[in-house]
């Protein structure tokens, strides 16, 4: 019988066994521990991260669905939202509730940033990459990628008028 861990000693935390890594952005090579996989949670995401010198811990993105967060352990990193940034040192915190402005968190310093980053796993999100062009959607495991220059419009551009001239019309005439 295998034994359920609950509990993650510090020297296994700061392991950084795992890579996180990006295709549409190189300097994404972020060593990480996957602490949410270590005990079993399903429905959260955490991360320890280390951003080395020079890196980045994400593409510039925004969740439609999923919340996430960022947790500052040691070192400093620039935290860039919707094209302003803001420096962060240990102990400060940032948090993305669905449909925030896109982010992404930066290392421009000569030592490495170690922090905490996580949010929900939900079954189904999109993330909209505006830097690249890109919109994932992404249901369990299979992700499609569309570039955003494709989208057509799929409805009149006064859908919202539309249905709430309708909804009114409908309640007069009950």
């Amino acid at each position: 019988m295998v034994e359920k861990t609950h509990i993650i000693r510090a020297e296994k935390a700061f392991e950084f066994k795992h890579t996180i890594s990006h295709p549409w952005n190189p300097d994404t090579i972020v060593p990480g521990t996957q602490l949410d996989r270590m005990v079993g949670l399903r429905r959260t995401r955490i991360n320890v991260v280390r951003v080395p010198a020079g890196g980045v811990a994400s593409v510039f993105h925004s969740h439609q669905i999923e919340e996430e967060w960022m947790y500052i352990l040691q070192g400093q990193g620039v935290l860039d939202i919707d094209g302003q940034e803001h420096l962060l040192g240990p102990g400060d915190f940032a948090g993305f509730p669905a449909r925030s402005s896109p982010n992404h968190l930066k290392n421009p310093f000569g030592k490495s940033l170690v922090c905490l980053m996580g949010g929900e796993r939900c079954e189904v999100d999109i993330t909209d990459f505006p830097r690249v062009g890109k919109r994932l959607f992404r249901h369990g495991n299979v992700m499609e990628v569309y570039d955003t220059s494709d989208a057509e419009e799929s409805g009149p551009a006064n859908i919202d008028e539309i249905v709430t001239t309708n909804y009114r019309k409908s309640l007069r005439n009950e």
